[in-house]
């Protein structure tokens, strides 16, 4: 099904944004300029501005212009943690080792998941280590077309989710969890000995309204918590 014009204008717009082509806190075209670029009318053109405008993407300044919003600094009441800082926060030593940056076709689930419009995804393998210690096996499939530039990020310096989050600030999560024996290769990477399980947690993160990236997350159950707290009187 065709978009409607002033979608499409909305998708250029947000596609530059991801691409980091407009930053935050930068002024983007008058509602003019957009109509003039796009051969489409001003009112298409603010239409799709007010439609970003709404949700949180841009923020007009009365009599100044429109400008790519910053970030909130907490985006969700679903709170979830860069590993790094989470290690960090203990005193001890993060470091991660990239196993593979893959460029796919997704298969129907992943497609799906993501609702791709193109048919490339981006993944990564990633062993989260804390004090030289395995912890966590990250395998990441990445919107492509939201995050263009996700595979030219050094993986060894800057968490996936830290980038993504710069980017693309999570607003929504749906995550679950379970409890699953290793694989062979699984065992290898996280160094688990036998008859020990993993806990899987498996997380899809949507920023503004768009899915951007399905994580799934394994940590030796022996050396691994899932934790929350919860006040009734807030």
């Amino acid at each position: 099904m065709k978009l409607p014009k002033y979608r499409l204008i909305s998708n250029e717009i947000k596609k530059k944004i991801s691409a980091s082509l407009w930053k935050a806190g930068s002024q983007i075209p008058s509602e003019t300029e957009l109509a003039n670029h796009f051969s489409a009318s001003r009112m298409t053109a603010r239409k799709a501005v007010e439609e970003l405008v709404n949700s949180g993407v841009l923020e007009r300044v009365a009599s100044v212009g429109t400008f790519v919003k910053e970030p909130a600094a907490k985006s969700s009441l679903l709170e979830i943690r860069n590993i790094a800082d989470e290690i960090r926060s203990r005193g001890h030593v993060h470091k991660m080792t990239v196993l593979s940056k893959l460029t796919l076709i997704p298969n129907d689930a992943i497609a799906f998941t993501l609702s791709l419009n193109s048919r490339t995804v981006y993944k990564i393998i990633i062993v989260h280590s804390e004090n030289e210690q395995p912890i966590q096996l990250e395998e990441r499939y990445v919107n492509a077309e939201r995050v263009p530039l996700f595979l030219q990020q050094d993986f060894s310096k800057i968490t996936a989710s830290e980038y993504l989050n710069s980017i693309a600030p999570v607003t929504e999560a749906e995550i679950t969890v379970e409890a699953v024996m290793p694989t062979k290769i699984l065992k290898h990477n996280l160094q688990v000995d036998d008859g020990v399980p993993c806990l899987k947690v498996t997380r899809i993160t949507h920023s503004h309204g768009q899915p951007i990236c399905y994580a799934v997350l394994y940590h030796p159950a022996n050396r691994f918590k899932l934790t929350s707290h919860l006040d009734i009187n807030a």
